[in-house]
């Protein structure tokens, strides 16, 4: 996929993810993690396509790509997404302030993207 193909993908999941915010009961918060995640993985692409001028298709070795051009707060910030949501799609861990952390993650990641 090219960089605008990601930008394409990021902003459609981007909608789905409007649609279940605000969240107040929590009900679907594995739904916002992964898709967070995945939304993550479309805007790095993209920023590390003009920022690199490289980038991966799938999320495997993105963390490598990124700290190998000095961008370990973004690869923090994506494994941080995926601790995430690992822990509320396989596990039972608690929710907590989960979406908001989400969110914040999100917006570091989309404004490096840009």
């Amino acid at each position: 996929m090219n960089p605008q193909g990601h930008s394409a993908k990021a902003k459609e999941i981007r909608q789905s993810l409007d649609r279940l915010l605000p969240d107040p009961t929590g009900v679907n918060v594995a739904a916002i993690t992964e898709l967070a995640f995945g939304i993550a993985h479309h805007l790095i692409a993209v920023g590390a396509a003009s920022q690199f001028g490289q980038h991966l298709d799938t999320h495997e070795g993105i963390t490598r790509l990124l700290r190998q051009n000095q961008a370990s707060e973004i690869a923090e910030a994506f494994e941080r997404l995926d601790q995430l949501r690992i822990g509320r799609w396989y596990g039972g861990k608690g929710n907590g302030k989960v979406v908001e952390e989400c969110l914040a993650l999100l917006k570091q990641i989309e404004n490096w993207s840009r």
